[in-house]
């Protein structure tokens, strides 16, 4: 055995003989990586890593696992541009999976027959042809992973790339074995991975191992960088129950799934991946090929629905939303899975000492915005490049490592703030539910262009690195300090740790005013807001002359359509200049990030104005309260706002 070696009891294993460690029995050729766990993250990294040439030993019990259906997925662009580059799974998501044509999001629906009178932000993403932005791409496939929103099956899409990952030469698949432990070289010698295949023992050395085992958690739990543990000092923690049904069709979402847009066209809210906020709480519906449905609820362990157990709490949730009625009942249940603690984070993605955690092994937030493969892409993608210069160079790229783990750090954090707010009383406000959702998109949407150089790298050389130019060379290089949220191409001069704190403090801000405003009795317009690729800004500017009115329209206008293409009466004199659609279209990418942010502070600014002058008339009005509404605004501020 190497000297000074750490020894890690596996949290992925369960029983086995523990006599059985000796590495010189059933020994197996070495690799420069050894993945743990051969999920969907497990086998992206297994395919990306060996198309850069890197030898690969995958290690997972798959054949003897029981089979899950898992959450859906909802697939964001970003998703998709690596699984169907580096994951080869083009075909199948273009053929096996359920178009989705965006996202949709509403507040106020709970126990009502319809979706009238509630809150909605939805964003449309919908080129899927035939359509007349596809006809117009030069490039099918980079438009494909660039643009087109899919919900696939899981399991089925698993099976792809397992097949993929059995039939590349330079990946050895143990798809029968259980990591029993791991030997971590505190040298630069070879790590040593204990594995057992049945009863047969072995041990496979490797210049890297990759934690991708889930919420087994092994490395993190065992080198103690589960930072959750020492960080989440308010308390905000959340639980998912999430049940997959089949049997469903168009014939399950009536009319009241029907939303007129503005320009007299109608859409379906179940072709979106659909959320459904409530106080402490939020639904999603994801529809999936093969007439399936994932329906799940995550909430505040805060504020837990009545239930003695999670499938109680499940359908109580459900009983809420009577445009549930027909989607989850007396259909056939696949599947009824928990996680009771669903967020936890590290503070190590990649170490100096050759080993990394990717995906759930790392961490993992929230299932809304459906950030947790996205994110764990991204990550694997940077790591492949440090890996690839390990191997191949001799090159332990530290300061590329230190970056990985501030910067990716700090955009879980970011998502984080995303969701902490939402969970609040401050989600009945339509105010906060529109520029909460404005500065989400604004963070994802700055990242756009930086997205696009992505894309055209993965699709011109598929993940393997061999086939780049000089230029996607320089184009990697850069993307190796741009692709993080919390380094957009907007505030990258700025120390991550900034950008995240300033999110949360905007996040605070809008939600302190709106929790007051529902305590208060302060009632806002409901608003509809439905954005499009290519109408990426709201229009906010309606909002301060809609008091008196129930509710608000700020739906954006479409920038890039043809004029003769858009329903009668629609089109303006912008629409009917003589501009290309991919000049627009190219117009719309640089500029929406711009544009968002300059919405949201509009909206920002004039809603701190609107409510201090709203404050000062209620103190005017009750002067004896004034005192104890001050202090109750200083708590909600202390509770909620950034220290």
């Amino acid at each position: 055995m190497v000297q000074g070696v750490r020894r890690l009891s596996s949290l992925f294993t369960r029983g086995g003989d523990p006599s059985m460690t000796d590495i010189d029995q059933g020994s197996r050729k070495p690799a420069d990586v050894v993945i743990i766990g051969a999920g969907i993250i497990g086998l992206a990294n297994a395919l990306q890593l060996a198309k850069r040439g890197l030898t690969v030993t995958l290690i997972d019990n798959v054949r003897n696992q029981r089979r899950s259906f898992k959450v859906g997925e909802s697939f964001l662009v970003f998703t998709s541009a690596f699984l169907r580059t580096i994951g080869e799974l083009d075909d199948f998501i273009s053929e096996e999976s359920f178009i989705k044509e965006g996202v949709w999001f509403t507040s106020g629906a709970e126990h009502r027959k319809d979706f009238s009178g509630s809150t909605e932000w939805a964003v449309n993403a919908d080129p899927h042809p035939p359509h007349y932005l596809f006809d117009a791409a030069e490039d099918k496939k980079w438009f494909r992973c660039m643009f087109l929103d899919m919900q696939i099956v899981r399991p089925e899409a698993e099976d792809v790339m397992r097949a993929a990952a059995h039939a590349h030469p330079r990946i050895t698949f143990l798809d029968s074995a259980r990591v029993r432990e791991v030997d971590l070289a505190e040298s630069d010698e070879p790590h040593q991975v204990h594995w057992s295949e049945g009863t047969e023992p072995g041990v496979t050395p490797a210049r890297w191992v990759i934690d991708c085992s889930g919420r087994n958690r092994l490395l993190a739990r065992h080198l103690d960088h589960t930072a959750e543990k020492r960080e989440n000092d308010e308390g905000f923690q959340t639980t998912a129950v999430w049940a997959q049904f089949s049997g469903v069709t168009d014939d399950n979402f009536d009319e009241r799934w029907k939303h007129l847009l503005e320009n007299g066209r109608t859409t379906r809210r179940d072709l979106y991946t659909v959320h459904l906020w409530g106080d402490g709480y939020w639904i999603w519906v994801i529809r999936l090929s093969q007439g399936r449905v994932s329906v799940g609820a995550t909430f505040d362990k805060r504020k837990p629905p009545p239930g003695a157990n999670p499938r109680e709490q499940f359908w109580n949730l459900m009983k809420r939303h009577p445009v549930l009625d027909d989607v989850v009942r007396d259909h056939e249940l696949l599947e009824f899975r928990t996680f009771r603690n669903a967020q936890h984070w590290t503070d190590t993605f990649a170490s100096e000492r050759r080993y990394a955690m990717v995906g759930d092994a790392g961490s993992i937030i929230d299932a809304y915005y459906s950030q947790g493969i996205a994110l764990a892409l991204v990550t694997s993608w940077h790591l492949a490049n440090v890996v690839q210069r390990d191997v191949h160079q001799g090159l332990l790229d530290r300061p590329y490592i230190a970056r990985i783990n501030r910067n990716t750090r700090q955009d879980w954090h970011m998502l984080r703030n995303m969701v902490r707010e939402k969970y609040t009383s401050a989600v009945e406000d339509p105010r906060f539910f529109l520029l909460s959702h404005i500065l989400d998109m604004a963070v994802f949407w700055c990242l756009g262009s930086t997205r696009a150089k992505l894309t055209r790298w993965l699709v011109d050389t598929e993940g393997d690195t061999s086939r780049e130019t000089p230029g996607l060379a320089a184009v990697r290089k850069r993307l190796e300090s741009r692709l993080f949220y919390s380094q957009s191409i907007y505030w990258r001069l700025l120390p991550p740790e900034l950008v995240q704190r300033a999110q949360r403090r905007l996040q605070a801000g809008i939600a302190e005013r709106a929790r007051w405003r529902v305590s208060h009795g302060v009632r806002t317009p409901a608003i509809t807001s439905v954005l499009t690729v290519t109408g990426p800004l709201p229009k906010v500017w309606r909002l301060p002359f809609a008091s008196g009115q129930t509710s608000v329209n700020v739906s954006s206008h479409d920038f890039v359509e043809p004029a003769e293409l858009r329903p009668a009466g629609t089109a303006t004199w912008f629409d009917r200049l003589p501009i290309s659609v991919n000049t627009r279209l190219e117009w719309v990418i640089r500029l929406r990030p711009v544009g968002l942010l300059a919405t949201f502070a509009a909206g920002y600014l004039w809603d701190a104005a609107d409510t201090a002058v709203r404050r000062s008339r209620h103190r005017r009005r009750t002067p004896a309260a004034s005192g104890s509404a001050r202090a109750e605004d200083q708590t909600s501020v202390r509770r909620w706002g950034t220290p």
